[in-house]
């Protein structure tokens, strides 16, 4: 049986980044106004990091992870995948009512049993496994996602991310938020509504 662990928070250069156990923030980006809804998250891998940066729009973040280079895109459909390998599409992301919307990108690798503080966003989160399994508690329903899968949960939701299964779980996400208010707010335990315990 693994033991509970609380895992860290996610910062700006997290070990992660290091080929560690850690939840980094890779960037936070202003998204360009007019977006038409419906809108998805495109996940697009390319052979070189180089190739993805040259990639990059108004509305898109490359990095890399797991050893790959990543574009990260909010838009509608598309068709090129602007140049590299399309891996999957997530939505449509319900937004949340704002003037400007920014987008976070964000990578975490963390260990069975692990565990994040509860707390919600101020616009959708959608998330991506590429490795390992992981669970999403809300107080409706405990969400469990393997490699491949992915989950978009509206902004507001209480949620607690926690690792299951046997072993690492790495896990890319974005979430589209209302500019003018911070991406994430923790929750104090027990502050907020019961969240359905990952089995």
């Amino acid at each position: 049986m693994v033991s509970a662990q609380l895992a860290s928070t996610c910062v700006e250069n997290s070990p992660e980044r290091r080929g560690e156990l850690g939840c980094s923030i890779i960037e936070n980006k202003l998204l360009p106004g007019g977006l038409k809804e419906p809108l998805f998250w495109h996940i697009d891998r390319f052979d070189s990091a180089e190739r993805a940066r040259k990639a990059v729009s108004p509305a898109s973040i490359a990095f890399e992870a797991e050893g790959a280079s990543w574009l990260m895109t909010i838009e509608s459909q598309a068709s090129d995948h602007h140049g590299g390998r399309h891996v999957t599409e997530v939505g449509p992301l319900p937004l949340p009512h704002a003037q400007k919307y920014a987008m976070q990108v964000l990578s975490a690798a963390f260990t069975p049993g692990m565990y994040s503080l509860p707390h919600h966003h101020s616009g959708v989160e959608a998330i991506y496994v590429i490795k390992g399994e992981a669970c999403y508690e809300t107080p409706t329903r405990a969400v469990k996602l393997r490699k491949g899968e992915t989950l978009a949960l509206p902004g507001g939701t209480p949620m607690r991310a926690v690792v299951t299964g046997s072993t690492l779980r790495y896990v890319l996400s974005v979430i589209v938020y209302d500019a003018a208010q911070p991406a994430t707010m923790r929750m104090e335990e027990g502050t907020g509504p019961k969240l359905v315990a990952c089995r």
